[in-house]
């Protein structure tokens, strides 16, 4: 009985003290998220391509005519069967997913928005029901990820616009 009247207040403790995260408005989000460039719809939609495939993303779709691109990687745990053997538990592989939606505002203006989700796939095994897998992913909400995405597709549209002149 001491040990349950000693551990509770340690539970509480540990409980009430959790990092809250901030959520982010879905203004914030937009503004975040989405930028334009100065350049043609083709430019900027090939150059995101590219941008994606030297990124390591295995394109998924594209659809010019609504301006979408979707793409996935996945990295893979080389240690995972290990975990899997000592503990009974592995973090399998990281994910990524990202999407652009690209819009022409007008012949020389282009939108851009760009999501990225990050997540695993984790396993376990349950003496009962053998294996288990369980997939994970949230959307990225840090900012500086977002510029540096925006500033390399940035760079990638100026490198094909020297290209093209």
């Amino acid at each position: 009985m001491k040990r349950y009247i000693l551990f509770l207040p340690i539970l509480f403790i540990l409980t009430s003290c959790g990092v809250s995260q901030k959520v982010l408005s879905p203004t914030e989000i937009k503004m975040m998220t989405t930028k334009q460039f100065e350049a043609n719809y083709d430019l900027v939609f090939s150059s995101a391509i590219s941008l994606l495939q030297s990124e390591g993303f295995l394109i998924n779709n594209t659809d010019k005519t609504t301006g979408l691109i979707t793409a996935n990687k996945q990295i893979d745990n080389k240690n995972a069967g290990l975990q899997m053997f000592l503990i009974g538990t592995a973090t399998e592989a990281s994910t990524s997913q990202a999407s652009f939606f690209i819009q022409a505002l007008n012949d020389e203006l282009t939108e851009v928005k760009f999501t990225l989700y990050e997540g695993s796939v984790s396993s376990s095994y349950n003496q009962y029901s053998g294996k288990s897998t369980t997939n994970k992913n949230s959307m990225v909400e840090d900012a500086t990820i977002y510029a540096n995405w925006f500033n390399n597709l940035r760079s990638e549209i100026e490198r094909r616009k020297a290209l093209i002149q």
